[in-house]
C-alpha cells in the first residue's frame, strides 16, 4: 500500500478516536497506527518553526491535540526516528525541540514507511486498508468481511467495534441491504451519498479516486466531464461544486468530499476550496497569460499575503476569495487590482490547506487545531487549557465477540498468576 496512504490513514485514526475513552482493544490492537497518527497530527502543528523551547508549552498543545503527556515522549521519539525533529536534553529532562519538518509528501512518505518498520498487527493493517477502501466506494456487509477474510472473528469484532466508535466506518441499510461506508468520505447526507453508490456501484470507485487525487477538477476537464456518475452527484446534492465567474466566463470546480470536520474545520476547507478553484480557474481560463506553476503562486499569497503584481481581472478572477472574507482588493492604479490577504490564522490555515491540496490532493490539515497552532506560534508560555468547552469521550460500544475477546484476554494473566502460587 503506498506509504503517504498509510500516513494519512493513521492520522484518520488518531484524530476520531482521540474522542473516545480509554478501550483495552483499541489501544492494544491499534497501537502502532495510533503512535504514526499523533506523530502526524503533531508534525503538522510543529511545521513551519525552527524550534520549541517551552517544554510546558509543548505539552499543553499536545495534550489539546490529543497527546497525553506521558505519551509525548513516545511521539518525539517517532519524529526523530524520521529526522522530524531533534530533541535536546540536559539529562533526562528536554530543553529544545528543533523542528526540521519537511513538505506534505515527503514528510507522510517517511511516517508510513515508519509504520511498516513497526511491524503493525494483522488488525492494524486489515484497519489502514479497509479505511483507504472505504474512501473510495461503500461496500455491502458481506463484501467487506470477505475482504477482510484473513482476519480471525474476535478481531474483525474489535476492527468493526473500534472504527465505528470513532466514525472511522458506518453501517447503513440501503434498500434492506447493509452497506458499510466511511462518514470521512461523505461532506453532506449519508442516504444521498449511498444512493448514489447504489445507482453507479463501477463508476463511484473511479470518480472518487480522480477527484481525491486531483482537487479542484473542472467539471469540463476530460478526466470528468459527461461522466454519468458526477453529473448525478452534483444534481442530487451529493457533491457540491465551487463556481467561479471569472473573466471568460462561469467555471464550476468540483473536490472529493471530506467529513468528520468541526465546525471551525469546516470553514477553513470551505476557504481552501475557494482558494484552489480560483487558482485552477487561472490555470485553465484566464482571459490573458495562464498560470504555469500554481503552487508557486499560493506560496506567494501565503508569504507576502498579496501578487508579486496587481491583475486586471481581479475582481473576477478572485471576486469569490474577497466574498468569503479572506482578503481584500488594492487598487495599483491603471486599471490594475492587487489582493491582500486578510492575515487570521484561520485564513493563512486555509492557504496551508490549499498547497496540500495543490500538491497531493487529499489534505489532512483541516484537522490543525488553529488554538493549539496559535499557542505554539507565541513567545510567551502558556499557561491556561487551549479548549474552553468541555468535551465528554465516547465510550466505545463493545460487542458481544469483543467482550468475549476481553475476557479470554484476561483469563490468560489470570491463568499467569495461578503457576506462581
Amino acid at each position: 500500500m503506498d506509504k503517504v496512504q498509510i500516513a494519512l490513514r493513521a492520522q484518520d485514526f488518531h484524530e476520531s478516536l482521540r474522542v473516545t475513552s480509554v478501550f483495552g482493544p483499541k489501544e492494544v490492537a491499534f497501537e502502532h497506527t495510533l503512535l504514526i497518527g499523533k506523530a502526524a497530527c503533531l508534525a503538522m502543528h510543529l511545521r513551519g518553526l525552527l524550534y520549541v523551547d517551552n517544554l510546558s508549552q509543548l505539552k499543553y498543545v499536545a495534550a489539546s491535540l490529543g497527546i497525553p503527556a506521558l505519551e509525548l515522549p513516545a511521539v518525539l521519539r517517532v519524529l526523530e526516528d524520521v529526522a522530524f525533529v531533534s530533541v535536546v536534553k540536559s539529562g533526562d529532562e528536554i530543553k529544545r525541540v528543533d523542528c526540521r519538518i519537511p513538505e506534505f509528501r515527503s514528510g507522510y512518505d517517511d511516517l508510513g514507511e515508519r509504520w511498516q518498520q513497526l511491524k503493525p498487527t494483522e488488525v492494524e493493517r486489515a484497519g489502514i486498508t479497509s479505511l483507504a477502501d472505504l474512501y473510495r466506494t461503500p461496500a455491502s456487509l458481506a463484501d467487506f468481511k470477505s475482504s477482510l477474510g484473513g482476519l480471525s472473528k474476535p478481531d474483525f469484532a474489535i476492527l468493526k467495534d473500534v472504527m465505528q466508535s470513532g466514525q472511522l466506518l458506518n453501517i447503513q441499510p440501503v434498500d434492506g441491504q447493509q452497506i458499510v461506508y466511511t462518514p470521512l468520505a461523505v461532506d453532506g447526507n449519508p442516504a444521498l451519498y449511498l444512493q448514489w453508490v447504489k445507482r453507479f456501484p463501477a463508476e463511484v470507485q473511479s470518480v472518487m479516486k480522480t477527484l481525491l487525487d486531483h482537487q479542484g477538477l473542472a467539471l469540463v476537464d476530460p478526466r470528468v466531464s459527461g461522466a454519468p456518475a458526477l453529473t448525478d452527484a452534483i444534481g442530487t446534492g451529493v457533491l457540491m461544486p465551487v463556481q467561479v465567474n471569472g473573466s471568460t466566463g462561469a467555471q464550476r470546480f468540483v473536490f472529493a468530499p471530506k467529513g468528520g470536520l468541526k465546525p471551525e474545520e469546516r470553514t477553513i476547507l470551505d476557504k481552501a476550496r475557494a482558494i484552489v478553484a480560483c487558482i485552477r480557474y487561472g490555470q485553465g481560463f484566464a482571459h490573458g497569460r495562464s498560470i504555469k506553476y500554481p503552487r508557486a503562486i499560493l506560496d506567494q499569497l501565503r508569504t507576502f499575503k498579496t501578487f508579486r503584481k496587481g491583475h486586471p481581472d481581479l475582481f473576477t478572477q478572485y471576486g469569490l476569495l474577497i466574498e468569503k472574507l479572506i482578503g481584500h482588493p488594492v487598487d495599483e492604479g491603471g486599471g490594475y487590482w492587487n489582493f491582500r490577504v486578510n492575515d487570521t490564522p484561520e485564513n493563512i490555515k486555509a492557504l496551508d490547506v490549499a498547497i496540500e491540496m495543490m500538491e497531493h490532493g487529499e489534505s489532512p490539515t483541516a484537522h490543525i487545531d488553529i488554538e493549539a497552532q496559535k499557542a505554539l506560534l507565541t513567545s510567551d508560555a502558556y499557561l491556561s487549557p487551549i479548549s474552553t468547552r468541555p468535551k465528554l469521550a465516547t465510550d466505545v460500544a463493545a460487542s458481544t465477540e469483543t467482550k468475549a475477546e476481553m475476557i479470554r484476554q484476561i483469563a490468560k494473566i489470570a491463568r499467569g498468576m495461578a503457576s506462581h502460587e
